[in-house]
Formats: C-alpha cells, structure tokens, sequence
C-alpha cells in the first residue's frame, strides 16, 4: 500500500495539502484528487522521501475524496493516520492506517456514515481521555428530526470502565484518578478511581494472546475434484482444514500460571456469497469448535467438502471469528486473564482455500472452441427411413468454455432420432424446433455439463432418420455450429462446419444365366451358347448399360468365334466389339479370362420390370492342339448413372459370369475306356453263370421224372388201373413206333422204352 510519490501523472491532480495534521516528527497531507478523486494521504518526514497512502484495499474508492480531513492519534501500538472520505459510496466513511513492522501501511480502522449525503467524515479531530481515544467525526449534511448536522464520537481503543460495572451506587464515577503503583503485589500496576464518598481501586488483569494458525490439507484443490467436466464424489470429504490455537502470556505480573481461557471458534466458507461453493462436512457452509486452552496447543480438523460442481474458480475465503474468556486465576480474587488489543486474529480468522488454476492468474476463462463433421454414407437415398448418420468432433483449445451448445440446421425431411457418444465424459441433451425457414429445422444440442474443460475433446453421433421422401431436392446439407459464453469473436472461424450429401434413387438391377452351355464333348468343334438376361427387380424404370467380356482364345490356345449378340427386344443398341488384351490394366481386361478378347457394350434406353432383356451369344469353338479340359469364362457388368442412381444394398447383382467346361478326350483314353468296358462285361457274364448254375437252372426235369418212376412199387392193377396202363402202353408204344420206324421187325410184345431227347440250350 506503500509506494513513492515520485513525478507519477496520477498524482500531479491530486491537491495535496487539502488538509494536514502536523506533530514534532511527522507532517501529513490530504490529497483528494489522486488517482481519479479516490484520494489519499502523504506522510512527509524530515530527510526522508516522502510516502502515499491510499485505501486501494477497500474495493470501490472512486470519488471519494479520501484526505478530504485528515487527523493524527498516538496510542499503544504508534501512531494513527485517520482520513475522512466524506463521498464514500454517498454516505462517507473514515479510515485509520497504520504501520506494521515491515512497513507497510493498512487498513486497522473504520467507521461509515448512515445516512446519503450526510458528507461524514468531512472533519475529523482526536480526543484524548483516561485510558480512552475518541475520534470526533463531523457529518455537517446530517438531517433528522429538524435538526443538521452531526458529530459522532468514535472509540479509538476500548478501555472503558463504567460505574455501573463496579456499584450501581456510586456516584461521579471517575471524577479523580490516581495511579499508585501495585497496590495488590501482584507486578501488575493498580488505579485509584475517586467517585462522590468512594474510592475504587482498579486491578490490572493479566494480559494474553491466542495464536491462531489454520493449515487447509492439500493446499491446492486439484481440478478433478470440483471441476464440472470431471468425475467426482459429491458430499465426499476431499480436503480438511486444521485449526490450531495456543495461549501465550504478554503481561502476567507476578501471577503464577498455568493461564486458561475458554475459546470459541467460528468458522465459514465462502462467506458473503448466496451459493457457497465449499462446505464443511457433512454440509454446511459455517462450523464451531469450542475448547478450553492453557499453556499448551490445542488443534481441531474440519473435513470439506463440495456439494455440485464448482465453474467459479476464485479462491474460495476461509474467514471466522475468535471469541476469548479468561478463566478465574486462583488465590487472585477473581482476576481474569484478558486478551490483548495487538494480539493478531484477535477478532476475525482470514483464510483462504485454494483452488488449482484453471483459467490463468487473472480467473477469467476465453474458450476456443471448432467443430468437425463426417458422414458416414456419401449419399442420401430417396426412400422411407433412410438413416444418416453424422460425425461430430468438438475441441476447446482454450480454456474453459461455459453453455456450450451445438446448433444443426438441416432439412425438415431428416427428422432427428437418437445421439450416440463414442468420446465424451459426461451426457448430452438435444431438442429440435421449427426455424420458421422455409423446409429448415433446427436441432440444438447443450453439453449436459456447465463447463466444457480446457483441451476437452468430444465425440459423438448425430442419426436422423428420412421420414418424407418426395420432399427431398437434389443435395441434402447439414450445418452445424458450436458456441459458448466466453469466446472472442476473433476465434470464431472454425465453429462451423457442414456436409453436403447427393440424393440418389435406389434401383435394382440383375443380372444372370439365362440358360447357357454349361458342359460339352466335342473331338474337333462344337458350338457353345452364353445367354445373360437383364432384369429389373425395382420399381423404378430408367435406362442402364452392360458390358461384356468374352473370350476369343484361351490361354490353352481353345478358339471360341462368338457371334454378336441375339437380343429379344427392340430398344438395345449394341457397340462394335473392342479387342482386349490381358496385359491391359482396365476393370475389363481384368475380367478376360483369356490371352484376347471382346469387350461389348450394349444400352438399354429403358429396363422395366416387366420385360427382360436377353443377350445370346454364340459361337463354334476350335483347337490347334490338344486340350483335356478348359472353361471358357465369360463376364457381363451393368452400369448406370451413378449421380442419381444407386444400387448399394445389391451390388453383387451387378456383376455376373458364366462358365462353360469344355473336354476333348484322347486316343489312348478312348482304347483304355473300350478295354476296360469290355472286361468288365465278361467278368458279369461269369458271374451270372455261376449264380444260376448254383441254383440249378441247368439241370433237366425228365431225369428228374424217370428216377422216380424206377424207384417206384409194382401193384396189381384194377381195372380202372388197366386201362391206364393200356392207354400209357398204348401211347408209349405208338410213341416208339413212330421214333423208330426203322425197325418193323421188332416184336409188339416187347416192352417200350421211354426215351427223351432233351437240348439245353445256354
């Protein structure tokens, strides 16, 4: 607060000697004017330079007229500097300064007017009473009750005693004073006080101090736990505050200790703000702690904690105040120890809690936010519910960005559905409105928490669904934009993006095997047939182009002399065949399974699904050599007009080959197949004959029959049994007659024997 007057601009206004109050050693001076009518004082001592003193501790102190009356008080601890500032925030006020051991100059004292206007402070004077400093302030603007002006006496240092402390029937109390020593032989000075028929000797209490230390436990809160973009326990103990007190004796006399005193201890976090920030455990924003203190130190933790998030990151103020009784000292007649005036933190406790910078020295944070986009299709397709999804990147390269919010602008057509985070650390909320734009809605997304955190990056996906196609023009574009509370204007250039995606029609086109050679035999040429057929398995009608690769040699030297194409409809033109090589590196040469071929190109000017379209191609193939087995591989490719059409969902339609196995048997195989089929069908016959010759079939049945007409009984014959046997007789004679008529000479008596001529016949 101390600095050298010096040649500073800010002084050469400043009307020093407005006012003065003089003593033998030092001079001071008013000067209202400094620093824009705020004011202050100049302390001016003989051979030394002289020294400003201004309130700049006191917030606002603008056009106050600090030095406007100035006066000089000695009391225990030196000299006292009081200046009137009789336009402080309208209603004037009176500061004192005085000087600590290094120095420096503070604010000890202050004392403000109650009423606007009033101009107190605007003279000051200092009067000296037993064991008393009272400061007399002039308020000559002070109205009530008819009555202006005003003089309020102010109490410098506290010493009174009154009468009425002492009897309540004493009179003229403190009409002499008397200071005779120690009376009580105690080393403490006594005082005789004279009131009307009494006198009263005053003892001199012995003096104390409590020193008050406070330790916040660690000293610096690290962001991750108050900050609003990380994870933290809420009502969760994160730090603790440590209060330690020890009484120290200043002025004991001769008294014998120990010396107690009982202390109460108040403490508040964040005082003086509606919403306090940090609490005390379990949560509350004020703590007391009481104990009783003698020669030795006494300490008490306070846990801390935080209830939500902090985005305020000021250093959060640790204040309380210090309450002190002395308890009775024995053997002294009820003396109590007091605490003393210069004791630090006599009345009030100042701490602070510190948190871990999060936007510089100055506690001010300027965001820098950009955005990106990515789809992950290249196209919209003209159909009910068509999904785009879009790919959203959000960085702060700054520091922290507060009400953060992403703004999407796209067609009404694309109605948003769902969000889906692929890299964030907290939530995100999204709502979508009319923009009263013609076909335009807009869809805005807030980061779900307060701050987004410096060098924070999040990653997320934006899915819309295509609810009205026929809506839909040429090109659907989405744009985005991100914005926060506390970024320059110079930085704004890369908060936006956009994509911008065709529309196409989806179609569906196929091609396949109409009905081709699939396999042949030939010896020296045959002739093989590949047939395509187009077809049109959509709804939408529209023109399309084929292409056909087809082999005319092979790389095993087959001969294929296709013919153009036979085409069932009218309306396909066809181009004059292109001769490809292998050895070229286009799509179609890749697709020629041969060391040449023909690369045919055919339009439709219109495929609808009702009519098919066939290409028949045909031709002999030959050979120069020898070839066991070759496939004769042809492709057939459909293309369109990509800029409006798409086949996305089955593009493996769109491609198609045909293959034909062609095989020339040799010579030798031909011989081997004939031998062996030969061999194989003697060995069956074999095996047929043994078969049937197991089972007989070779045996005759008249053998069979004459057996067992020999093993047979002879028997009398009846008469029935006669004529049976004539009749046989008669039949087998008439039997051997006509066998053998060679033979005239043979006797009719004589048996016939039965003779059977049998041929088997295999």
């Amino acid at each position: 607060m101390s600095t050298n007057v010096g040649n500073s601009i800010q002084l050469e206004l400043s009307q020093g000697g407005f006012s003065v109050a003089l003593s033998e050693e030092v001079s001071v001076f008013g000067a209202v004017g400094a620093f824009s009518w705020s004011g202050g004082l100049e302390e001016k001592i003989p051979e030394l330079n002289a020294s400003f003193i201004n309130a700049s501790t006191m917030g606002d102190m603008n056009n106050s007229y600090l030095g406007y009356s100035v006066a000089m008080a000695t009391v225990l601890r030196g000299h006292v500097y009081f200046a009137g500032a009789p336009r402080h925030k309208h209603i004037g006020a009176v500061f004192g300064f005085t000087q600590d051991t290094h120095k420096h100059w503070s604010v000890t004292y202050a004392a403000h007017g109650t009423q606007l206007g009033s101009y107190f402070g605007a003279e000051l004077c200092v009067l000296y009473g037993d064991d008393i400093v009272l400061l007399a302030v002039g308020a000559p603007m002070f109205y009530a009750a008819g009555v202006g002006g005003e003089v309020q006496l102010c109490s410098v240092e506290t010493g009174r005693v009154g009468g009425a402390a002492v009897g309540y029937l004493l009179q003229y109390f403190g009409l002499s004073l008397h200071s005779v020593g120690d009376l009580s032989s105690d080393g403490l000075p006594d005082l005789v006080v004279g009131s009307r028929g009494a006198a009263t000797v005053l003892r001199t209490s012995p003096v104390i101090c409590v020193a008050v230390s406070i330790t916040v436990d660690p000293p610096i809160i690290a962001q991750d736990v108050f900050h609003c973009s990380a994870p933290h326990g809420l009502n969760t103990p994160f730090a603790k505050a440590t209060v330690c007190l020890k009484l120290r004796e200043v002025f004991t006399g001769t008294l014998q200790g120990p010396f107690h005193a009982t202390v109460s201890v108040f403490l508040e976090l964040d005082s003086g703000s509606t919403s306090p920030r940090l609490f005390f455990y379990p949560m509350s924003s004020i703590s007391h702690w009481n104990t009783t203190l003698s020669n030795t130190s006494v300490c008490h933790t306070f846990p801390i904690t935080i209830q939500s998030c902090i985005s305020d990151y000021q250093d959060v103020p640790l204040s309380g105040r210090l309450t002190v009784r002395g308890q009775t000292v024995g053997h002294t007649q009820g003396l109590r120890p007091v605490l003393h005036p210069d004791c630090p933190n006599t009345h009030t406790i100042t701490n602070t809690v510190l948190l871990e910078k999060v936007c510089g020295e100055d506690h001010v944070c300027v965001s820098n936010l950009n955005v990106s986009l990515q789809v992950s299709s290249d196209m919209v397709v003209n159909i009910q519910g068509f999904r785009v999804n879009v790919s959203v990147v959000v960085v702060n390269e700054g520091e922290d960005a507060s009400g953060t919010e992403l703004f999407f602008l796209h067609p009404m057509v694309l109605s948003f559905t769902r969000i889906s985070l692929v890299e964030s650390i907290g939530y995100m909320e999204c709502s979508s409105h009319e923009t009263g734009v013609m076909n335009l809605t807009q869809t805005t997304c807030r980061l779900g928490s307060t701050i987004f955190r410096q060098r924070a990056k999040v990653v997320f996906i934006m899915s819309f669904q295509l609810s009205e196609p026929v809506f839909l023009e040429d090109r659907v574009d989405v744009n985005v934009t991100v914005k926060s509370k506390n970024e320059n204007p110079g930085t704004l250039h890369d908060n936006s993006a956009s994509v911008s995606m065709p529309v196409k029609q989806l179609v569906h086109f196929l091609l396949r095997d109409g009905g081709s050679t699939q396999y042949i035999h030939y010896k020296n040429s045959a002739l093989i047939q590949h047939t395509y057929e187009l077809t049109n398995a959509g709804v939408l009608s529209t023109s399309v182009s084929v292409s056909f690769v087809l082999p005319l040699e092979t790389t095993s030297g087959l001969l294929w002399d296709v013919s153009p194409p036979a085409i069932n409809v009218t309306g396909v033109k066809c181009d004059k065949p292109m001769l490809l090589k292998k050895v070229n590196t286009s799509y179609n040469s890749q697709n020629c399974q041969g060391s040449s071929c023909h690369l045919i190109s055919c339009s439709v000017s219109l495929l609808t699904s009702d009519q098919p379209v066939t290409f028949t191609f045909s031709g002999k193939i030959t050979t120069q050599t020898k070839v066991d087995s070759v496939q004769v591989e042809s492709w057939g490719l459909i293309s369109f007009d990509q800029n409006r059409y798409t086949q996305y969902l089955n593009e493996e339609d769109l491609l198609r080959s045909i293959i034909t196995v062609v095989e020339s048997p040799s010579q030798a195989q031909a011989t081997l197949i004939a031998s062996l089929s030969v061999l194989f069908g003697v060995l069956v016959m074999i095996f047929l004959f043994m078969v049937l010759y197991k089972v007989g079939f070779f045996k005759s049945k008249s053998f069979e029959t004459a057996a067992q007409e020999a093993d047979g009984p002879t028997a009398t014959s009846t008469g029935q049994n006669d004529s049976n046997t004539a009749a046989e007789n008669t039949d087998g004679q008439t039997a051997a007659n006509n066998t053998h008529t060679d033979n005239p000479n043979k006797s009719n008596n004589c048996n016939a024997a039965h003779v059977v001529e049998e041929t088997s016949v295999l």
